[in-house]
């Protein structure tokens, strides 16, 4: 049974889940004018349906006049600039969607820009996705722009595998430094180097609402693992920092070991696939503080640090028990990964 045969039989409500159907531009305005004005359809999720930018433009005209759409994913659709650009005017009018990924469909900085700009308008959107786009500098420079206190209701930016090195890093630093609603940044797989870490280390010290941030893959050393290691021993609101696969040695991670301690807030901080050593000054501290500060001190039992060195996590999420005898020290996971935020698609 088709997508079409499905609709007539069993109607529009809930969700609507066409992901990986032939919709093609022709079925997304047929689906668009069944949607236009319906009041029980809350979700569509039309990822991977060759909808191109003319399909983007009828799901937009859709969008612009309905009044209960809350999810809508476009995800891997080829929608482009001017796909991108007609999602963004329609969400100037939209009033009830909180939720849009576009992440793989090749916008631009143009496209960036348009949707940077509907976000000065747009006041109910709280999650962008927007990975695996390509959009750059110039691209992380505009969202850099709204989130300086101009757009003060999306609490999730996922930017990640954008091509984003230390300048667009810089740019986002600045917004981020102003912003007091954003809860989520996922910047992972992009560039943003030791020069861009020491941007996101101004942000560790200065806001205090943003409560995950994810910067794997960034070729970030020890001089930047140093920067954010001195920035989280003063931050007292993040509660998950990914740094996995980037070029941190014993050095950073002695760093970041001993900025652990004095944190009150954190209980995630990802390091595998970097150049630690499982029988270092790292290792060691890590242990310790595992074994003492956590354990004892601040940690509930649904919820304990998780600091991964290794490739690799044996202990479930149902274990309570710290075993971290330093053969284990490369592969330390403790109770975490089912309490990242659930919307983002975190890239630790």
């Amino acid at each position: 049974m088709g997508w079409v045969e499905r609709i007539k039989r069993f109607g529009l409500h809930g969700t609507v889940d066409l992901s990986g159907e032939r919709v093609g531009p022709l079925g997304a305005e047929q689906l668009s004018d069944l949607l236009a004005h319906t009041s029980t359809v809350e979700g569509v999720d039309l990822r991977e349906t060759i909808l191109g930018a003319d399909g983007a433009k009828h799901v937009a005209r859709m969008l612009a006049t309905n009044t209960s759409l809350r999810t809508l994913d476009l995800a891997s659709n080829a929608i482009e600039d001017q796909g991108a650009t007609a999602i963004a005017e329609a969400m100037k009018h939209n009033t009830t969607l909180v939720k849009l990924e576009l992440q793989r469909n090749g916008v631009s900085s143009e496209g960036a820009l348009a949707l940077s700009g509907a976000l000065r308008v747009n006041s109910t959107l709280q999650y962008l996705g927007l990975a695996f786009n390509g959009f750059g500098d110039r691209g992380a420079t505009h969202f850099g722009e709204i989130l300086a206190g101009v757009n003060m209701t999306l609490q999730q930016l996922d930017l990640g595998f954008n091509g984003v090195c230390s300048d667009g890093a810089q740019h986002l630093a600045r917004g981020l430094c102003e912003n007091h609603w954003l809860e989520t940044l996922e910047l992972g797989y992009n560039g943003i180097t030791d020069a861009g870490a020491r941007e996101m280390a101004r942000v560790i010290r200065t806001n205090t609402v943003l409560t995950s941030l994810g910067l794997p893959s960034n070729n970030i050393g020890d001089e930047g693992a140093s920067s954010i290691a001195t920035a989280l021993a003063e931050n007292a609101s993040l509660v998950h920092v990914g740094l996995s696969s980037n070029y941190i040695t014993d050095t950073g991670g002695l760093a970041l070991a001993h900025s652990v301690a004095p944190n009150r807030s954190l209980q995630a901080l990802y390091l595998e696939e970097n150049d630690l050593t499982d029988n270092g000054d790292a290792a060691a501290e890590l242990n310790r503080v595992l074994q003492t500060t956590f354990r004892l001190q601040r940690m509930p039992e649904a919820l304990q640090l998780a600091v991964c060195m290794g490739q690799h996590s044996r202990l479930g999420e149902r274990s309570r028990l710290l075993r971290l005898d330093s053969h284990l020290l490369h592969e330390i996971v403790l109770l975490c990964h089912s309490h990242l935020p659930r919307d983002i698609q975190w890239y630790p």
